[in-house]
């Protein structure tokens, strides 16, 4: 089946418009050209044990990805959060090492967003296993709402529920059983919370306090691992795109500024590790939101008073817990409120349909809700609790067009065997 008549299939099984997007709808690859598949492919490359009939990343020329990078001494990944393929490729004029060893287009995965697409890759493992299905998940044992990267509930303070963090951590690191030495190479205020501390297992950190040191942390990491034969993985992370295309979109000097600083990281991280094989990708891309094209659900009372508690997930892929009474008409009042602004599509459906990967965890499926609400085009749904202030994002992810879902895979050469 075509990748055309594929995603026709599934738009039709879930009910949503195939032609929602401007700039193209795309559904996310599970089968050898997306970031899950990478994810696999790492981790069959540190040597830890992953499904057998999970597909390796299938490279631009054929070949298994993990079969290329099992060979590395060194195995370099630079994960750069925020960096769309296509905004890489607007801007090559000031990314010139980034661009040059370009290798091809990923998808993400859904939706497109940190916490499940991080989680996807430090478990090898997607969204309907892991159940990380945005930056909020509801935790129904005790009827809260959490952000799992930062571990706080929402509006409130951090979590120090050892069960709550066992039900949502509940999925190994790959690293548990990587055969590989490891390190990890990030922010200071990121490396000891219960996220961070869980999927690096028991690799060490070190912390660059700015993009100016990220390339010697990574090279000390590299240098100071131990043994020269054994073989090493360095994972390396910057939010810091990420952040300037929230707060000032992507077609911003600032957000330009941080690509250019992060393509000269990059040069220098080649130069000091020349042999080291290097894979750099992003979790997901950007497009931007303006202000005018929000729909803000708890202005809506009548519609809110239909949810069991507030929205979850992102405001680009939306969950809605509707109470037991309102199941069968919350999905039309969407629909008669925000016409072809704001899609509902069952929660169940799209899980079948594969939109979170193969495999069933009933835990994910509970956090998935009712509905998810998918807004088209460049619009966004969310909603205000008690006391939130809430954050003014003009950049926003999460969904499932081609400038969120399109992520750059870019790699080094083989080293010469000279």
């Amino acid at each position: 089946m075509s990748s055309t008549s594929k995603k026709s299939e599934l738009a039709q099984r879930t009910g949503l418009p195939a032609n929602w997007y401007a700039d193209g709808l795309v559904w996310p690859d599970y089968d050898g050209g997306g970031l899950f598949n990478l994810a696999v492919s790492l981790a069959r490359a540190c040597g830890a044990n992953v499904p057998a009939d999970y597909r390796d990343l299938a490279l631009c020329d054929g070949t298994a990805a993990s079969q290329t990078w099992g060979h590395a001494d060194t195995l370099v990944f630079f994960l750069i959060d925020g960096l769309g393929d296509a905004f890489l490729s607007r801007n090559r004029d000031i990314a010139p090492n980034l661009w040059r060893e370009r290798s091809q287009s990923l998808t993400s995965v859904f939706p497109s967003t940190t916490a499940t697409a991080i989680t996807t890759l430090m478990t090898a493992e997607p969204a309907a296993i892991h159940g990380l299905l945005g930056w909020y998940v509801r935790d129904e044992a005790t009827d809260s709402i959490v952000a799992p990267l930062p571990m706080r509930h929402r509006g409130g303070g951090s979590i120090d529920d050892e069960a709550l963090l066992a039900r949502l951590l509940q999925t190994p690191p790959m690293l548990q059983t990587a055969r590989r030495a490891s390190r990890f190479v990030t922010l200071p205020e990121l490396a000891n919370g219960p996220y961070s501390r869980h999927h690096r297992h028991q690799a060490l950190v070190y912390a660059y306090e700015t993009l100016d040191s990220l390339a010697w942390s990574v090279f000390r990491a590299a240098t100071e691992m131990g043994a020269r034969d054994t073989q090493k993985f360095i994972y390396a992370y910057t939010p810091l795109l990420d952040a300037a295309g929230h707060d000032f979109g992507m077609a911003s000097g600032q957000s330009r500024d941080v690509l250019a600083r992060l393509d000269h990281a990059y040069a220098q991280m080649r130069s000091l590790l020349p042999t080291a094989q290097f894979v750099v990708t992003a979790d997901h891309g950007f497009i931007d939101n303006p202000p005018e094209r929000q729909i803000v659900l708890s202005d809506h009372a009548d519609l809110y008073a239909m949810l069991r508690g507030p929205l979850t997930g992102e405001r680009r892929a939306a969950y809605c817990h509707v109470k037991a009474e309102y199941q069968q008409v919350f999905a039309a009042r969407i629909a008669e409120r925000f016409g072809d602004r704001l899609h509902a599509i069952s929660a169940a459906t799209a899980f079948e349909a594969g939109l979170f990967g193969p495999g069933k965890n009933m835990d994910a499926r509970l956090r998935g809700g009712d509905c998810l609400l998918v807004p088209r085009d460049d619009w966004t749904v969310l909603d205000y609790c008690d006391g939130e202030q809430g954050h003014v994002m003009l950049g926003v992810h999460g969904g499932l067009s081609a400038g969120e879902m399109r992520v750059p895979l870019i790699l080094s050469p083989p080293a010469s065997s000279d």
